[in-house]
């Protein structure tokens, strides 16, 4: 009896663990609309604008949506991953959203080092859209949706490390979603 109930115990914890990594936020299959930002870099600088009105209107064939809680090193690794598959896809529409906390001064100093492509923007609404459902665990969601609005991947990471460790799989969806 005790072994039974040992097995049980070590299924039921390797269940919980497993869910526990499984780590959702965000729309998993169509993106949630518009929504407005504070465009902090970029040809928009200084302007309150919607970029998912703006790609939509342009009938982009697909669009990286970057929402992080944290600007640093390994947010910039992943903007650059990002960046260097729009430049050889021009079509791609790509941008950052700072929510929970990420100050324009935080991308100002970033864009300074870096000269990334992508445009920095900060939520208006200060967790990001209620619509978007982001996790509040997640420090970064990525969504690559395409024209008709359907997800094409979706990652949510509990840190930027986590994130910039899979930069190049981003990349990799974000080249799929646009041919």
């Amino acid at each position: 009896m005790r072994v039974l109930f040992t097995l049980g115990l070590a299924l039921a914890l390797s269940v919980s663990f497993a869910t526990a990594d499984d780590l959702k936020s965000g729309p998993d299959k169509k993106i949630a609309g518009p929504f407005d930002v504070k465009a902090i870099t970029g040809d928009k600088a200084g302007k309150t604008l919607c970029y998912f009105c703006q790609y939509n209107g342009q009938q982009r064939p697909a669009v990286v949506m970057i929402f992080t809680q944290k600007a640093d090193d390994n947010m910039v690794t992943v903007v650059k991953a990002v960046d260097a598959v729009q430049k050889s896809n021009e079509k791609l529409g790509t941008f950052v959203v700072g929510v929970s906390g990420v100050a324009a001064s935080d991308f100002e100093k970033i864009q300074t080092t870096h000269k990334l492509t992508t445009p920095l923007t900060v939520a208006v609404d200060k967790d990001g859209p209620e619509k978007y459902k982001l996790n509040k665990d997640a420090q970064m969601t990525v969504l690559v949706y395409k024209k008709d609005g359907s997800i094409a991947k979706n990652f949510a990471f509990k840190t930027t490390k986590e994130a910039a460790d899979k930069a190049k799989e981003i990349a990799e969806a974000a080249e799929a979603a646009v041919k």
